[in-house]
């Protein structure tokens, strides 16, 4: 799903730097893609970070990584 995800992302990044506006890029993307595109919204968003000069399709990493070890540490020991 996440290399699915990529793909839809480069795809925004390639036609936002050729000029299309979001509404368009959701439009041409909800054809190919189906039920499969990414959310409006999300596509909008993406569109603002590459205009802000972002060139990295990945996800920014985030905190779950710590939150998920904590859960599993409370899982371990339920005294805490």
């Amino acid at each position: 799903m996440d290399s699915f995800r990529s793909a839809q992302k480069a795809v925004i990044q390639f036609l936002r730097a050729e000029g299309e506006f979001p509404s368009q890029i959701y439009r041409r993307m909800k054809e190919v893609y189906g039920r499969q595109c990414l959310a409006r919204c999300t596509i909008f968003r993406w569109c603002q970070r590459y205009e802000a000069g972002r060139v990295n399709i990945k996800d920014n990493v985030t905190n779950s990584a710590a939150i998920l070890a904590v859960d599993e540490l409370m899982r371990q020991d339920r005294h805490m």
